[in-house]
């Protein structure tokens, strides 16, 4: 047990330090920050992608990733607009939980109308989305349980399917050609 405990400070100490040496030079906004995390896997509290406003991107792949490690890279313009593009639509901007859910609920009842499959997750996948639009507009954090999975079952609920293409997005920014692993 006292192993355990000794190992548990370590891992929080490390966490706590990357995440200083992760943090943005003086002058850098950050945008926006994600991850991604499981029911079985234990998350390290640190997000998988950061960007900033200079462009330049911070991935943590976690230990349990085949990658695993810290790397940096600067988004092109174009991509800087792509990635502006996404974050401005109105899955992200007008994100709301609850109207969703009462959607999928709908969508649900509809679908069982008609005879639906059976369905069922053993393990959950966590999306979490902060995204820091900068000036007076407040920020704002969107978190869905296996939005992959619920994207695909209620292809008719567009916001849903929007976000899930814009996770997708995301997730090709962690593997971005130009990465550099950090020391």
């Amino acid at each position: 047990m006292a192993k355990i405990f000794r190992l548990l400070v370590l891992l929080v100490s490390c966490s706590s330090w990357l995440s200083v040496a992760m943090a943005a030079p003086s002058g850098e906004q950050q945008l926006l920050n994600y991850s991604q995390t499981h029911d079985m896997v234990a998350y390290d509290g640190i997000p998988m992608l950061r960007v900033f406003d200079s462009g330049r991107v911070q991935v943590h792949l976690p230990a349990y990733m085949k990658q695993a490690g810290d790397y940096e890279y600067f988004l092109t313009g174009e991509e800087m607009k792509i990635l502006s593009d996404r974050m401005a639509r109105k899955s992200v901007t007008a994100f709301n939980k609850s109207a969703l859910a009462e959607k999928l609920h709908m969508a649900e009842a509809a679908s069982r109308v008609q005879g639906a499959q059976l369905f069922a997750i053993s393990d959950n996948t966590y999306t979490i989305l902060k995204v820091s639009p900068g000036g007076s507009e407040p920020g704002r954090t969107i978190e869905w349980s296996n939005l992959q999975n619920d994207a695909q079952r209620y292809s008719q609920v567009q916001d849903l399917v929007d976000l899930a293409e814009t996770e997708r997005f995301l997730q090709k920014l962690l593997h971005h050609p130009h990465m550099k692993k950090l020391d």
